[in-house]
């Protein structure tokens, strides 16, 4: 009787060892995005895919806040000095993800080390100088208006990152790094340390589906809970369906036609100008967007500084065009860039009809992304279809490295475009310490380009993301690199 009331005791004690020592299962959020990141180094890589995972490993001195206003992240208080000099007192007792404590050190030497990088170097280089005064404070002394400087700080590829003893770069995140396969998958785990707030998710798998189309059909069989940069024709579906939630928000991006100013004919203006004037920017937001886009009149969206409402009053007829280029009497043939995406696709095929009614025959040709961007680069191509992020929310970034002849190539200015007057008034610019004068010069620049035409700006991206109504906390941000610190999965 004993031995069996033994029994029936250790069964009960296994039973109550096993149901309180079982493991929570891992909450685990997966997000499917159309290109793969490029590397966890943020310093070296400008695209939103990269910096949209990175955002995730590493902060910022400053982030852009609501309407762009910029707040501090990992400062604790800064002051604009009469001389231009900003000074920092960054926050104490934040660990990066091996431990080691954040200082004014480590700053310095990763805010240094986007200087030597020149694909980043194009957003430190207003700064001059970097001064240690104390463990948790700096000076930064400025070249320009210390307000570029603190816009620029806010952008992801300026995360402040720290060299492990292994080599590897860590950051001081919501999430760590746990595995990266290019082309695949990336995976984070969270930091159990983070200086704001532990996550309320456990894991970010990050996959990469090419397909707008696919996405969806992930987001909907539950797959994924969270697809990034949906097709325009699956936004009925979504608001459709009980089960998914739709985020559409106008980003700081602008597609664009650039076109190469080096290359014949289109070293001419006017035959550039005969381009714009047979662009059919409605049809193309009709067609390809459904009309969820906006027609752009700018390369800088409407909530970006310095954004001036271009409003040619010169003739814009298919006529004209044409007898622009009859005029040219040679037939022109022009190879137009595009990288993987359906719906850079369908616009290259719009801009193909728009300009053969005039004349000009395009070839489509179609790259991967890393191709695309090194070889365009180079300058080989005759004109390709981009699309560029005002992320700091700032003018000087949204025209600085697309048009300044110091930044041509990788930088950003693949038209190679140089015209003395644009060269001199973003110099201007970006040392002019009033506002108002400031924005005149970004507005002449503006008028500019909608003469010279070596980018055509043509719709403002309206950024569509479907998520699982089980997703809580998503955090929007206009430049792409969405903010997943605070997303909870219930």
């Amino acid at each position: 009787m004993v031995s069996r009331k033994i029994k029936i005791l250790l069964c009960f004690f296994i039973f109550v060892i096993g149901l309180f020592g079982k493991e929570e299962k891992e909450k685990v959020v997966k997000i499917a995005m159309g290109y793969s990141g490029r590397s966890y180094d943020p310093h070296k890589h400008t695209d939103s895919a990269t910096l949209g995972i990175t955002k995730q490993i590493y902060n910022n001195l400053f982030y852009l806040g609501e309407n762009g206003k910029i707040e501090p992240e990992l400062v604790k208080s800064y002051k604009i000095k009469e001389n231009g000099d900003i000074e920092i007192d960054l926050k104490e007792n934040i660990k990066f993800h091996d431990g080691k404590e954040l200082t004014a050190e480590v700053v310095k030497k990763s805010l240094e080390r986007n200087i030597e990088i020149p694909i980043t170097k194009v957003l430190a280089e207003p700064i001059k100088e970097i001064i240690m005064v104390g463990k948790y404070k700096l000076i930064i002394k400025s070249k320009y208006n210390p307000k570029i400087i603190l816009s620029n700080l806010t952008h992801s590829s300026l995360a402040i990152v720290k060299e492990s003893e292994s080599g590897k770069l860590v950051g001081t995140g919501a999430f760590e790094l746990k595995e990266w396969k290019n082309g695949e998958k990336v995976i984070l785990s969270k930091n159990k340390n983070y200086f704001k707030e532990e996550p309320k998710v456990d894991i970010l798998e990050f996959v990469t589906i090419p397909e707008a189309a696919n996405r969806y059909i992930a987001l909907e069989t539950g797959e994924i809970q969270i697809a990034y940069d949906l097709a325009s024709i699956d936004v009925n579906g979504i608001k459709n369906k009980k089960d998914l939630n739709l985020i559409s928000e106008l980003s700081y991006g602008t597609d664009f036609l650039s076109i190469n100013t080096e290359k014949a004919p289109l070293d001419n203006k006017e035959i550039r100008k005969a381009i714009k004037y047979a662009l059919n920017k409605e049809a193309i937001n009709q067609v390809v967007f459904e009309n969820t886009a906006e027609v752009a009149n700018s390369i800088l969206t409407p909530n970006t500084y310095g954004y001036f409402e271009n409003k040619d009053t010169s003739i814009k007829t298919i006529e004209e065009a044409k007898n622009i280029i009859k005029k040219h009497k040679e037939a022109i043939s022009i190879e137009l860039w595009i990288y993987e995406d359906s719906s850079k696709y369908q616009m290259a095929q719009v801009i193909q009809a728009n300009l053969k009614e005039i004349g000009i025959n395009v070839k489509i040709q179609t790259l991967e992304l890393s191709t695309f961007l090194q070889l365009s680069a180079q300058g080989g191509h005759n004109a390709l279809i981009g699309l560029w992020y005002t992320s700091t929310g700032d003018a000087d970034y949204g025209l600085y490295p697309l048009l300044h002849n110091n930044s041509r190539g990788a930088v950003g200015n693949r038209s190679f475009y140089n015209n003395e007057e644009v060269n001199r008034l973003l110099d201007e610019a970006r040392v002019t310490l009033s506002s108002e004068k400031r924005l005149e010069k970004y507005k002449r620049v503006q008028e500019i380009v909608e003469d010279e035409n070596p980018i055509i700006p043509l719709v403002y991206k309206m950024y569509h993301i479907g998520l699982n109504n089980n997703i809580k906390n998503f955090k929007f941000n206009p430049n792409g690199n969405h903010i997943l610190e605070k997303i909870q999965l219930n």
